[in-house]
């Protein structure tokens, strides 16, 4: 489990340098721009560092979170699965590990755990966000609940990949 933490914490942790490269960069328009900007300086600064302060807190949060739901013969299957060679497709803002007994998926600073055999159905769905149209899987549980993950729209080959995957599991509705 140490190792599938780390990784996702790696990946949230690099979401967030992008994050602060950005509000760097924004930082600096505004203080060219703004002439009374120069006195608020430490405050911007203080601000912006809280905020992705708060952020990295919150995904050391969700790695703890998703671990909740799985037994102790699933942990188990879990960490000897991650180690071995599997395939690993691009999401939006993450990524889904194709394991055979388990999905580790990191997904908009989440990360879930979806056993295989739990899984009813794989629905291929398509989100609006603003203008946009992207693609999602929506994973159907046994137990009623559902999972959305969107697709990343530069990697429309991992989404077709993920629900061949499922495809050619025995006993699996696409």
């Amino acid at each position: 489990m140490g190792k599938i933490r780390r990784d996702f914490l790696r990946g949230e942790l690099r979401r967030l340098a992008l994050c602060a490269a950005g509000f760097g960069l924004c930082l600096l328009v505004l203080l060219r721009c703004w002439s009374g900007g120069k006195e608020r300086l430490p405050l911007l600064l203080a601000g912006i560092g809280a905020v992705l302060g708060l952020a990295a807190l919150r995904a050391a949060a969700q790695a703890h979170a998703g671990q909740r739901e799985l037994n102790d013969g699933d942990i188990l299957l879990l960490e000897r699965e991650y180690a071995a060679p599997h395939p690993v497709c691009r999401v939006w803002q993450g990524e889904i590990h194709l394991l055979p007994g388990i999905l580790v998926c990191r997904s908009g600073g989440r990360l879930l755990f979806l056993p295989v055999d739990r899984i009813e159905r794989v629905e291929e769905r398509i989100d609006r966000i603003g203008l946009r149209r992207l693609p999602a899987m929506k994973f159907v549980m046994d137990t009623g609940r559902t999972v959305s993950i969107g697709c990343s729209p530069r990697h429309p080959e991992d989404a077709r990949a993920v629900f061949a995957w499922f495809a050619g599991r025995s006993g699996q509705k696409t």
